[in-house]
């Protein structure tokens, strides 16, 4: 496909809404598959009785037993920190407040330390009981610390809420799987003409780039990425960002009399629902791509990358 700068309307008309991928969507269900699996388990399965000593047995037991159980009473892992957090600053878990754990330390902990697994038990059972937590949670928050009156989930209604709380484990992930099929167009590019890719800074532009062809040290092709479902409030200072970028490269080609582009990917629904910034993307780079124009990386690769680069491995 020869290499172009695109009109607005064809970067409109041929975006896509929502990425289709079939080895994210094997990782996603994966996980779910394994929660499910995970929520058999008598302490939590469809009708069972939930009590502390069959809970702290169950966390003890399962790695992925917590994951369960704040996915049924839909409280995220970041608040569930908080809340630990929390109980630490208050002395209530020994040893201080230095930093925060993470969800790792914390299943670790869970695992070797038998006060601590009957505590986190006895938080997510009978926590909106908790008169002193009270005073220092919001209601909302702590009324979901009530896995006493949770009756457990056919596995089917399982699989439906799993799948719908990992929206955003899905949406963290999607940078990657983008990223990844313009990588993979450029092995091939790599595997025909021999030109390397890397990332990183360079010193002409402020933020790290996502792609440099041939090298982050010498790019002749500069690639930012962008692929939004769902809009945010930092699409707009994204969109800044990636139009500073073009400006810093321009600058620096009209000093130096080089011809090195910039190229913005960006695709998705989100930046659909964001029209001015769009448009914004579309106008201002040297030539802009989408997933329908992956094709034509090959043609700005030749035409912009010295051949003196070409048939060796950056």
């Amino acid at each position: 496909m020869p290499a172009r700068k695109i009109s607005f309307e064809e970067a409109w008309d041929s975006s896509i809404v929502f990425l289709m991928d079939s080895e994210l969507e094997r990782e996603i269900q994966s996980i779910v598959d394994q929660l499910v699996e995970t929520a058999k388990h008598p302490a939590v399965s469809e009708g069972a009785v939930i009590d502390v000593r069959g809970i702290r047995e169950f966390l003890e037991a399962e790695p992925k037993a917590l994951d369960v159980i704040l996915k049924d009473i839909g409280l995220s892992e970041e608040r569930f920190q908080r809340i630990i957090t929390l109980l630490r600053k208050l002395g209530r878990i020994p040893g201080g407040l230095d930093s925060e754990w993470g969800m790792g330390g914390i299943k670790s902990r869970i695992r070797r330390d038998d006060e601590f697994a009957l505590l986190v038990a006895t938080l997510l059972i009978d926590g909106a009981r908790d008169p002193e937590l009270a005073q220092y949670i919001p209601r909302y928050y702590l009324d979901a610390l009530n896995y006493r009156a949770f009756r457990g989930s056919t596995e089917e209604s399982r699989r439906i809420l799993y799948e719908s709380s990992l929206i955003g484990t899905r949406g963290g992930k999607m940078g990657y799987y983008v990223e990844r099929r313009i990588r993979t167009k450029l092995d091939a590019i790599g595997k025909k003409y021999g030109v390397g890719y890397g990332c990183g800074k360079w010193p002409v532009v402020d933020t790290n780039i996502d792609i440099a062809i041939p090298t982050v040290d010498d790019p002749y092709v500069i690639i930012m990425s962008s692929f939004n479902e769902t809009t945010s409030s930092g699409q707009s200072v994204k969109a800044r960002g990636m139009c500073s970028i073009y400006d810093q490269i321009r600058h620096f080609n009209s000093h130096n009399r080089q011809d090195r582009a910039f190229v913005n990917f960006v695709d998705g629904g989100g930046w659909l629902a964001r029209r001015t910034d769009f448009r914004r993307l579309v106008d201002e780079c040297h030539y802009f791509l989408n997933f329908h124009h992956l094709d034509m990386l090959e043609d700005i690769v030749l035409q912009h990358v010295p051949k003196e680069y070409f048939n060796r491995q950056g």
